[in-house]
């Protein structure tokens, strides 16, 4: 159709520039209604968005940098947003830190700690209290192991011979004889009696714990005694000898030919010419 043929508007430019405004501002509301609604009405407002910006365009010419500033400037004024206005540029980089300020001065240090405060005076001592009781006498111990024995007993009869009898600690029981005749002076000759049969040596018997010598008038020999640790009491009788041009010897026999003998009582407490028989 040709441009002659065509309807001619009844409308001057001014009413149809203003009516061309009221239905561009019609047009945005209903897009701004329709973008709540759904993601296809967002399509849809892009798209507009997309034909309003070309819409500038008339005859291969910028409308908006035809009508420039003075456009800009009326779109803010109704309210709008300027059409004409291109893409936001990238954002640029973040820019360098910048230095660090300087450091505060100090404040002042605050006053020091009071002083330490004076050590009291030591109190008087108190009085010292009563003695306690005493206490309860502890049991009497038991008796400790009798010590080692040891004794040593003499007999002079005669002016020619002297007779001793020796108890060491080690418990043996010596017999001992000296020829006082002559003009030199014989030594003490002396005989272990421990070795004779049925010397007391320990367990009921007891050990000896005391000597005794003395002479035996009826048979002419020489008496020899022990006690022991138990109370009982033993003896034993060797002869004189007097052996010829030699000094005086004893003759003790052999050990089991003369045995100690226990005597036929042994001491006992509070006796009178009595004791305890042996069995």
């Amino acid at each position: 159709m040709s441009p002659e043929h065509r309807t001619r508007s009844l409308l001057g430019p001014l009413a149809r520039d203003r009516f061309k405004k009221a239905g561009m501002v019609a047009s945005l509301a209903l897009v701004l209604a329709a973008s709540v609604a759904s993601p296809a009405t967002a399509a849809a407002r892009s798209a507009g968005d997309h034909a309003a910006r070309t819409s500038h365009y008339v005859g291969g010419k910028d409308k908006c940098k035809k009508e420039g500033p003075k456009h800009r400037a009326a779109s803010t004024t109704q309210g709008g947003t300027d059409k004409c206005q291109g893409p936001t540029g990238p954002t640029g980089p973040t820019g360098p830190t910048g230095p660090t300020g300087a450091t505060g001065a100090t404040g002042p240090t605050g006053p020091g700690n009071g002083a330490t405060g004076a050590t009291g005076a030591t109190g008087a001592t108190g009085p010292t209290g009563p003695t306690g009781a005493t206490g309860a006498t502890g049991n009497t111990g038991a008796t400790g192991t009798p010590g080692p024995c040891s004794e040593v007993d003499t007999y002079h009869p005669q002016g020619n011979v002297e007779y001793q009898a020796a108890l060491s600690s080690d418990g043996r029981f010596y017999a001992g004889i000296r020829d006082l005749t002559g003009s030199n002076a014989n030594p003490m000759l002396w005989t272990d009696l421990s070795t004779h049969t049925g010397y007391p040596a320990g367990g009921a018997a007891g050990v000896p714990c005391g000597a005794s010598v003395g002479e035996h008038q009826a048979s002419g020999g020489i008496q020899f005694g022990l006690i022991t640790t138990t109370g009982r009491v033993y003896e034993l009788t060797c002869q004189f000898d007097n052996n010829g041009p030699n000094p005086a010897i004893l003759q003790c026999g052999t050990n089991a030919g003369n045995p100690w003998v226990e005597m036929n009582r042994r001491p006992a407490p509070n006796a009178v010419n009595g004791g305890t028989v042996v069995p």
